[in-house]
């Protein structure tokens, strides 16, 4: 029953002092990445340094605070990532470099089952314009308009696959380290773009031209599935599903990474930007937010206590709650 938004979407935007304090406004911001998936926190904090180990430090402590730990990278030293402009970006890869054009995409495409729920990006240093669009609107406009397009996006896999090659063994950019010693490992993820639940509602939209591997199309439908998939990276990129807007410094814009899709946001000239990134697994999301709305019904009622309220089931908790 996720209602779907378009380029008229007023972003939802809270308080990062704010929210550390208040439960309630926890709750207001985890039910916002359900519906509509994305929101703007402002005040996060300012880092130390620009170095690899401190720039997103503010980031992890906020969330640490409101949901939990960001989720750790196979081989990366921290549990966030970070991107300069200024720091040859471009020879880690397409998606660090911010002169490279990047089609609206969704993360964590090349890991099995995309693990990466929430995703948070820091504007550390600089301040910039993005924009985002909502892969339930634009499925659900599918379904509507061009139905054999849907059923083919639902049922037919497709293959995102990459060989990182971005880190070394100890953890830092592999660019960095004196020897060069790289921790290669490789990654691959095959499935609809978009996945429905078993009452045939959206559930996922994986997407990602950059990452999209040779796919084992049947050949009888080859033709038609990429006229579906055409359509698809069309309207994705469909100026009335973009909204776009201001990301300024020390906030975060936090992603629905299995709803919301992403471009590269425009740095203007001589701006120098440092931009920080890490994800939330769907389930600490979701018990942590089980655990907040067993907080608040404590609160509201004496006659509520966590000695039987944590033992219910999600479905009866969320009947009662």
């Amino acid at each position: 029953n996720r209602k779907g938004w378009h380029s008229n979407l007023e972003m939802p935007t809270f308080d990062g002092k704010e929210m550390v304090k208040n439960e309630d406004l926890q709750i207001d911001f985890l039910e916002r990445m359900m519906d509509t998936g994305v929101a703007l926190i402002k005040n996060i904090g300012v880092p130390e340094d620009m170095t690899h180990e401190k720039a997103g430090l503010p980031m992890e402590d906020f969330v640490g605070q409101i949901i939990g730990r960001l989720n750790q990278h196979p081989v990366r030293a921290t549990r966030f990532g970070v991107i300069h402009t200024q720091a040859r970006g471009e020879i880690a890869g397409a998606d660090y470099d911010h002169k490279n054009p990047l089609s609206m995409h969704t993360d964590h495409s090349v890991y099995h089952g995309t693990p990466g729920y929430l995703q948070f990006m820091y504007q550390a240093r600089g301040s910039v314009h993005s924009k985002v669009c909502d892969g339930v609107a634009i499925a659900n406009y599918l379904r509507e308009h061009h139905p054999e397009d849907f059923k083919l996006l639902t049922t037919v896999n497709v293959t995102h696959s990459s060989r990182n090659c971005i880190y070394g063994k100890a953890g830092g950019y592999r660019r960095d380290s004196p020897d060069g010693d790289g921790a290669s490992f490789e990654l691959v993820h095959t499935h609809p773009v978009i996945s429905l639940d078993k009452d045939g509602h959206i559930e996922k939209i994986v997407q990602s031209e950059t990452k999209r591997g040779v796919s084992a199309v049947p050949y009888d439908i080859y033709d038609r599935y990429m006229e579906a998939y055409k359509r698809w990276t069309q309207l994705v990129e469909d100026e009335k599903f973009k909204c776009n807007f201001e990301w300024p410094e020390h906030s975060v814009i936090v992603m629905n990474n299995h709803r919301v899709l992403h471009g590269r946001a425009s740095v203007a000239p001589g701006v120098e930007r440092t931009m920080v990134f890490g994800y939330v697994m769907k389930t600490i999301y979701e018990n942590r937010h089980r655990l907040l709305k067993q907080r608040q019904a404590e609160r509201n009622s004496s006659l509520l206590s966590d000695k039987w309220l944590t033992r219910l089931p999600n479905q009866v908790l969320t009947k009662m709650l």
